[in-house]
């Protein structure tokens, strides 16, 4: 079963690598913007596979919460300033 955790990192790892060379590739900030939060998303699901392959999943999902909450101010916060005050 570790196997099919391991297939499932490294397809989740890819996503991330793809949707950075799109963040990277793309010249419209909302464009890039969505890439960091897809991005920021996989990450979140990277962090709980590696808490399955461990088998320390209590540590992981503190870990992946955390880092949840700390992209969804982020999301906020550039929302906002971008979208000025309106």
């Amino acid at each position: 079963m570790t196997i099919f955790y391991w297939g499932i990192l490294l397809a989740i790892t890819g996503i991330v690598l793809l949707m950075l060379l799109f963040m990277i590739r793309k010249k419209q900030v909302y464009d890039k913007l969505n890439a960091m939060f897809a991005m920021n998303t996989s990450i979140v699901f990277l962090i709980l596979m590696r808490g399955m392959i461990d088998g320390r999943m209590d540590m992981y999902i503190d870990i992946a919460l955390s880092y949840s909450i700390l992209g969804f101010v982020t999301t906020v916060i550039l929302a906002k300033y971008i979208g000025g005050r309106k």
